[in-house]
């Protein structure tokens, strides 16, 4: 299991719903949706960018196939760049370990 940073982004090119009550109903059920997918876990924060329509996440432990699913659901209202990350800890401990290789003091 792994931890994935990632973007996400509004598709612009979807019209919005026709009416203010429905564009509402809309934007309620995305809410609901995002707090489902953040009690789970899986998606551990969100953040949206101040100018709007695009911001990152950061997911729980999850399998790639966990965040395929969880990042799926949104399709097609939302695009998404995924990137899986290594704690600092590890990355630093690894960046060092490959130093003293290149060093040759392995």
């Amino acid at each position: 299991m792994a931890t994935y940073f990632g973007l996400w982004k509004t598709n612009t090119s979807l019209p919005p719903p026709p009416s203010p009550a429905e564009q509402i109903k809309q934007q309620e059920g995305f809410d609901a949706l995002l707090r489902s997918q953040l009690k789970s876990g899986r998606i551990r924060e969100v953040h949206a960018f101040l100018e709007g329509g695009a911001g990152y996440f950061v997911t729980g432990d999850v399998t790639e196939e966990q965040a395929f699913e969880e990042l799926s659901i949104w399709a097609p209202f939302v695009s998404f760049e995924l990137h899986q990350t290594i704690p600092f800890p590890k990355a630093s401990e690894i960046a060092l370990k490959v130093l003293r290789k290149r060093a040759g003091k392995a």
